[in-house]
């Protein structure tokens, strides 16, 4: 006579968030075997896509997978809530009270790309300079990944970036020597590089 319980939904794949995953699937366990699952016991909150299959694991665990609507470009909050009028029930009879469970994971959609903001003379700051190391600034409108010194170009000089210095995820100083740059009489400066991988955390290249 005891009522099965929802006791969480779980992020399956991707199991990491944020993302931009077109298609999604969360894990719904109970407590206890249940039937009567289908994708008509769910609704899903933040976005127009839909669950589209739902695949049981075990009677006790369903996969619930979400997508379409506008889910491919959509930035926000995706998760799954019991719905109005389900009909789970355990298997001698005992329905599932409404609620929501002690575990409620959602996923956090971002499909806009990072930015490059800007390129700042860090040290010296001074301009001109007869410096023979220079420091660039990079920052970025969220944080990145994948940053280094290949993502990079120097313009106007041989010089090269010999180091690169994560300041935080999203900001990182580039230092610039050798080559000519003892000698010369010009203006240098920083380009992304043809090629570049940089990416937001939730796997958006940079443009």
């Amino acid at each position: 006579n005891t009522a099965p319980a929802l006791t969480s939904f779980t992020r399956q794949n991707p199991v990491n968030s944020p993302t931009n995953a077109d298609l999604l699937i969360f894990s719904a366990t109970f407590s206890e075997d249940v039937q009567n699952v289908d994708s008509s016991d769910f609704t899903v909150i933040g976005t127009t896509a839909s669950i589209t299959l739902v695949t049981p694991v075990s009677t006790s665990v369903y996969e619930i997978t979400v997508s379409g609507g506008d889910l491919a470009t959509y930035n926000g909050v995706v998760g799954l809530n019991l719905a109005v009028g389900q009909d789970i029930q355990d298997l001698v009879g005992n329905t599932l009270p409404v609620g929501e469970p002690a575990t409620d994971e959602t996923y956090l959609m971002d499909n806009t790309p990072p930015a490059l903001n800007s390129f700042t003379r860090q040290n010296p700051t001074a301009n001109p300079t007869s410096a023979d190391v220079l420091v660039f600034r990079a920052t970025f409108s969220e944080n990145v990944q994948y940053v280094d010194a290949s993502d990079f170009t120097v313009t106007g000089t041989t010089a090269t970036i010999t180091l690169l210095t994560s300041v935080t995820a999203s900001v990182y100083d580039l230092t610039v020597s050798g080559g000519d740059l003892a000698g010369l009489n010009a203006t240098v400066g920083l380009n992304l590089a043809v090629g570049q991988d940089l990416e937001d955390l939730a796997g958006n290249l940079l443009p």
